[in-house]
């Protein structure tokens, strides 16, 4: 049996899959690489405080605009469905596309082991981290949606 390839049959089942998987996650286009980049840098369901030197120096943080090592990065111990939860009716309405978590994450707090940053100017890869455990509500931007960016997390004593 002698099989050809067809090569407009191809094109169209590829198509379907592509179309399939936007419409299966609804999201737009314009919003995946930000959703993407928040999720590589804020959600990690199984992060730990002794994780924090690995995963920063893995993920090459930095501060904006420049290679001086990130002060602090807080790790949010779920899952991205968790999280996209705050954005369609898990949180509450901030003001500016933030929402505030209406329940409480665990959260890892990795911050420069530098406390005073005039003093330390470190760049990367000579970044050394420590890290903390807590559980606090979060504070995330959301646009369409969808997070695309780690606003602020708020202890609750």
């Amino acid at each position: 049996m002698v099989y050809t390839v067809d090569a407009m049959g191809f094109q169209r089942a590829f198509l379907f899959l592509v179309f399939a998987t936007v419409m299966v996650h609804g999201q737009p286009a314009d919003i995946g690489p930000r959703y993407t980049h928040f999720l590589r840098q804020h959600v990690k369901g199984d992060m730990t405080i002794q994780k924090c030197q690995g995963v920063m120096g893995y993920l090459e943080l930095t501060e904006s605009d420049s290679e001086n090592c990130k002060v602090k990065n807080t790790f949010i111990k779920a899952n991205s469905n968790q999280v996209r939860d705050i954005c369609t009716g898990g949180g509450t309405p901030m003001g500016n596309g933030l929402f505030e978590s209406n329940n409480r994450f665990p959260v890892v707090i990795c911050k420069h082991k530098c406390k005073k940053k005039t003093l330390c100017q470190h760049t990367h890869p000579r970044c050394e981290y420590e890290g903390s455990l807590s559980t606090r509500k979060v504070v995330i931007a959301c646009e369409r949606e969808w997070p695309v960016h780690y606003g602020d997390d708020i202890l609750i004593v």
